[in-house]
């Protein structure tokens, strides 16, 4: 059985491979986009936008985004 941390971690770790900040992730719950993430290289940093906050929110320790995500989800 595979956690769901674990996947969450391995989408966050591709898209600091990528270091592209135009490349973003859709977390979605039964079709609704809960929460977009996108990577900064140059401030180290994930930025998380939330469909109904104008300002993203970011965040530089990649365990606090994956619990984030985590707790949005699930």
């Amino acid at each position: 059985m595979k956690s769901h941390l674990t996947t969450i971690i391995d989408r966050l770790n591709r898209l600091i491979d990528a270091a592209d900040p135009k490349e973003t992730y859709n977390f979605e719950r039964e079709g609704e986009v809960l929460l977009t993430v996108s990577y900064i290289p140059e401030e180290e940093a994930f930025s998380l936008r939330y469909p109904k906050q104008k300002d993203p929110a970011l965040f530089d320790d990649i365990d606090l985004v994956a619990i984030e995500i985590y707790d949005m989800l699930y």
